[in-house]
């Protein structure tokens, strides 16, 4: 089931999300190299500015096969962070959240915002019941933007939280 980009885009105030578009590359390869996001986030072996346009050119492919969405994240129209949704298990109805937001830009429930918005329209515009989402409880932002975006806490081991929202 190909993914539909939203439409009209997702926006609330200062914070807008968008496809990535090939002139993003050198942004997402800086956001690839900052050390906070190569700890918690899953980043590319290859993670170059080539590296980060081949993985923008799959993004769209990724979506049309109906296996992730992957959104830029601005603030005030400048490129932020990202948030998506993947992988997806239709016939569960559920998919995996995930977010991160540039050294510029955090601290500012940037990431929660953009979270927010891609749930809230996810659960009503797509056939899933449920998102959820992971946290370390090494870095308590990640748990904080799940819950100002509206997910529970259902389970915490050693050093793992997870996290739902549902319709």
């Amino acid at each position: 089931m190909e993914i539909p980009i939203p439409d009209p885009p997702l926006a609330e105030g200062v914070v807008a999300l968008r496809p990535w578009r090939l002139e993003d590359a050198p942004v997402l390869a800086k956001a690839w190299a900052d050390p906070a996001i190569r700890r918690w986030c899953s980043v590319p072996e290859d993670a170059t500015v080539d590296g980060a346009e081949r993985w923008i050119s799959g993004s769209d492919r990724c979506r049309s096969d109906g296996l992730a969405l992957d959104l830029a994240v601005e603030c005030d129209g400048q490129l932020a962070g990202e948030v998506g949704l993947g992988p997806i298990q239709w016939a569960h109805r559920r998919a995996a959240v995930g977010f991160w937001v540039d050294a510029d830009h955090r601290r500012h429930n940037l990431a929660a915002k953009a979270l927010t918005l891609l749930a809230a329209w996810a659960l009503v515009e797509l056939p899933l019941d449920t998102l959820a989402g992971e946290a370390s409880s090494e870095n308590p932002a990640s748990g904080w933007t799940l819950q100002a975006a509206e997910f529970q806490l259902v389970t915490e081991r050693n050093t793992r939280q997870a996290w739902i929202r549902t319709a």
